[in-house]
């Protein structure tokens, strides 16, 4: 229970005692933390933190410099060692637990200020004398004060009770039969700014690289021509996002003052993104929730889930496969990649200056489709070749233009088989069929 904190009411003739001034600081000190606390959730952790590299080889753990908020609300700084906390002697024992900057709870009836630091106490404050020089316009000469300084002390986490507040330093990995002590290098401290913390940074570097990549290829494919459709609008929108949290990720760049919850938000929006287009059932599975103590844990596997959506390899639906006029009716279409012969469905797209009901009735007599090197025999033997059927409808994943009649090829039989071994197909067309247009498509389910 901690102590009231009560305001103090001053009146004339008051006998002031030690208590009145204490009383005082812990009013105002409330009084701080009720108007900045709602300004931000999560207000504890720290803005930046130094561990001494050359220790951990010898086996200890030692904090060179530290700034942040325990999350009680009391601050602390420090970047002296007679203010840091002692040196930790990290034992074998440790291993995969988290080292925490610990400090005394306060507490109610309990003395909050010792003058020797004795091991069990449990003060937050231990007295040190210091000359503090007078600010004032006529200064005078220094005078000789007693301070507080925060009791401040190294533990692992299984020595924590609710005695002591914490936050983690770092999470132990292993401690080497040469003593050395390696320290996890995922590990994200609580932090209350994007810019402080390396794995973070590393985090928003990398993700901004991927979403840059992923949109260059769709800025490419979009500007291909020939393309429309539905594959089309879900390229665009999937560019829009993309372009978006480029944006978000930038201004991340820019303010490193950022606090971490305010990142975790962005990544787990473009995670929801990413899934309408690269996830099997278009929904986003379970994702972590933001933990403010744990934020290795947060942000690890969302980080996983954003490198597999933004890795994914999103396969282009419809392919226009130019058709060359070879004269004499012919028309002759090169198919870029055997594996469309055997995985994609093919559509001819055709116009003509004709009623639709007659496009749709004379095309399939008098078109003859095959290889390459069969298409004379097809057409002079007046051999069936490889047959197509009207479609009611446009193919979603392909352009709908007005007046145009779709013809979906049929796959199977010999000369389909010797179109798979080589890929060149031709086709040749009789009879009169003005203002002729036509376009090939491949398209995979």
């Amino acid at each position: 229970m901690a102590p009231p904190k009560h305001k103090v009411v001053w009146s004339e003739g008051m006998f002031l005692r030690p208590q009145h001034f204490q009383q005082f600081e812990r009013y105002l000190e409330q009084t701080l933390q009720q108007r900045v606390m709602p300004l931000q959730g999560f207000f504890w952790g720290f803005h930046h933190v130094a561990i001494d590299a050359d220790a951990l080889a010898i086996g200890k753990l030692v904090l060179t410099e530290a700034q942040g908020i325990f999350p009680d609300g009391t601050p602390f700084r420090f970047d002296h060692p007679d203010d840091a906390p002692p040196a930790l002697e990290v034992s074998a024992d440790t291993r995969g637990q988290r080292i925490m900057l610990a400090l005394p709870r306060l507490r109610a009836g309990a003395s909050d200020v010792v003058f020797e630091d004795e091991g069990d106490t449990l003060a937050r404050y231990r007295v040190h004398e210091e000359e503090i020089e007078d600010s004032g316009e006529v200064a005078l000469e220094p005078a000789l004060l007693q301070l507080g300084r925060l009791r401040l002390r190294l533990v692992p986490e299984s020595e924590l009770d609710d005695d002591w507040l914490g936050l983690g330093v770092g999470r132990v990995v292993e401690r080497r039969a040469d003593n050395r002590v390696v320290l996890d290098d995922g590990f994200v401290p609580p932090s209350l700014a994007v810019g402080d913390q390396p794995v973070l940074r590393g985090f928003v570097h990398e993700l901004h690289g991927l979403l840059d990549a992923r949109a260059q290829a769709l800025a490419a494919r979009l500007s291909q021509p020939g393309r429309g459709g539905v594959a089309e609008v879900s390229d665009f929108m999937l560019l829009e996002a993309v372009n978006r949290y480029q944006g978000a990720l930038w201004h991340v760049r820019q303010v490193p003052s950022l606090h971490p919850e305010r990142l975790f938000r962005d990544f787990l929006m473009l995670a929801c993104d990413l899934a309408t287009y690269t996830a099997t059932d278009r929904l986003p599975g379970v994702l972590p929730p933001y933990d403010h103590d744990d934020l290795q844990a947060a942000f690890t596997p969302l980080m996983v889930e954003l490198r597999r959506s933004l890795s994914a390899v999103l396969e282009q639906r419809a392919f226009q496969i130019p058709l060359q006029d070879r004269g004499q009716g012919v028309r002759v279409a090169q198919i870029p990649d055997l594996d469309l012969l055997r995985t994609a469905g093919f559509v001819l797209a055709v116009h003509a200056d004709l009623p639709g009901e007659a496009l749709r009735a004379r095309f399939p007599a008098q078109v003859k489709i095959g290889p390459v090197e069969r298409i004379r025999d097809l057409v002079h033997l007046q051999l069936p070749g490889v047959t197509v059927q009207a479609l009611a409808v446009a193919p979603r994943q392909i352009p709908y233009h007005a007046g145009h009649v779709y013809f979906e090829l049929e796959k199977g039989g010999d000369f389909w088989k010797q179109l798979e071994r080589n890929g060149a197909l031709a086709l040749h067309l009789a009879g009169e069929f003005p203002g002729l247009t036509m376009e090939f498509w491949a398209l995979r389910d």
